[in-house]
């Protein structure tokens, strides 16, 4: 099975780790996301270091689950885009929202997805 390599900000789930397996990964569990800093240097530094996980993940042979900050995920990929560098293949949860009666929800992961472009 492909490494699928957790770049969210959280732990995976049993039901997301299964997910994945029927669908031919070896989902990591730990989060190896970024936090990003305020401002503009924030951002810059945690597109950085996200950047340099997408090209591990590439030259390991590994694809990457996306989640986390958007702009900092935007950011990285468009670096690695506009240096003609190459991305690993990109996943996500597609992800059902469940609103219980006290108005919070509930996020429940039904499949996982390739990222296309």
């Amino acid at each position: 099975m492909q490494t699928l390599r957790n770049l969210t900000l959280h732990p995976q789930s049993d039901l997301e780790v299964s997910l994945a397996a029927s669908q031919g990964f070896t989902l990591t569990r730990e989060p190896g996301g970024v936090q990003v800093e305020a401002g503009h240097e924030g951002l810059r530094r945690a597109a950085t270091v996200l950047a340099a996980r997408l090209r591990e993940c590439h030259d390991r042979g590994e694809a990457a689950l996306t989640g986390g900050h958007t702009g900092a995920w935007l950011a990285a990929v468009l670096r690695l885009a506009l240096d003609g560098e190459p991305l690993p293949p990109l996943y996500y949860f597609d992800t059902r929202r469940i609103q219980d009666a006290n108005g919070r929800f509930q996020f429940v992961p039904e499949r996982l997805v390739r990222v296309r472009w």
